[in-house]
């Protein structure tokens, strides 16, 4: 594999949803982006707009005060929490050192995961990323990466490592799962490491009682059919900062953040939980494959 090149100048999550809720703003008061550098006589004209809006360029205390007024932002709270996201956003987190290992749609996943409060995930055909141990993480990346190097591959496991330690945090993640009972069937690495995963989805259950929900999907469910992924919701504590999607391809990842696009996928979590079983039932299925996957 290449080595990838990663400029120390390129956003951080928290400047990329700065910058988004600044287009926010923007749009919903009717301006373009040309109208923006006009009105405040800036030099770069729309291209610095976009590249505020893409977080690839800071913009100046003054510079901001001058966007809330053109923009006739009146809610404090929100321009507070502008302010804020602006000040922290300099502040490079770990994601920032591992994005010369992971794509930058990852190295994101990290950088809103860390100021997430709810994480809402689906997956039809393996167990979720932050409930994975490490062997099985490590025969997932085998499965799906043959040729890497082992370095490499050693780095991934502990970046994946590394996020799990959001539960622990003073301000945990809380993580909704749904995972479709097919996942269950789908021998990963080998019966030995499917039955240590499932026993370690029932300690997380057991250990973070308020941090982590499971329920499964049967395969008989009929929702089934509209499924596609693996795909999470991200929610923030801060009212003003919409949920994003993070979507799991084979070979690329994205996000979505249109609100019409989040909506769909919140109102299809939400008929998936409806579809799935109750949490004792999930609970009980998940122990049975664990006892078949134990037996050999």
């Amino acid at each position: 594999m290449a080595e990838r090149s990663w400029r120390y100048d390129e956003p951080t999550a928290r400047q990329v949803r700065l910058g988004r809720l600044l287009e926010r703003l923007r749009k919903d008061a009717g301006l373009s982006q040309g109208k923006v550098a006009s009105a405040l006589e800036w030099k770069g004209g729309a291209s610095k707009v976009s590249r505020i809006e893409s977080g690839r360029l800071g913009v100046s205390e003054a510079d901001l005060e001058r966007l809330f007024a053109l923009y006739e932002v009146t809610d404090e709270g929100l321009k507070a929490y502008i302010r804020d996201l602006k000040r922290r956003g300099t502040q490079r987190g770990w994601e920032t050192e591992v994005r010369d290992v992971v794509s930058t749609a990852y190295a994101d996943l990290i950088g809103h995961e860390e100021d997430a409060s709810d994480a809402y995930a689906t997956n039809l055909t393996l167990i979720s990323g932050l409930l994975q141990t490490a062997r099985y993480r490590a025969a997932v990346i085998d499965e799906h990466m043959p040729d890497i190097a082992e370095e490499e591959r050693e780095q991934r496991l502990v970046i994946h490592a590394k996020r799990q330690e959001a539960f622990k945090r003073p301000s945990p993640l809380v993580f909704w799962g749904v995972i479709s009972e097919s996942a269950f069937r789908h021998v990963i690495g080998s019966p030995e490491i499917m039955a240590e995963q499932l026993e370690h989805i029932l300690d997380l259950g057991e250990s973070y009682p308020h941090v982590i929900n499971i329920q499964v999907l049967p395969e008989a469910a009929a929702c089934h059919a509209a499924l596609f992924g693996p795909w999470v919701i991200l929610s923030f504590p801060e009212r003003y900062s919409p949920d994003i999607v993070y979507l799991e391809g084979f070979t690329t990842n994205r996000f979505l953040e249109e609100t019409g696009e989040v909506q769909a996928y919140s109102r299809l979590f939400k008929r998936l939980m409806t579809e799935s079983l109750p949490g004792a039932k999930s609970i009980e299925l998940i122990k049975k494959y664990r006892d078949t996957y134990s037996k050999g």
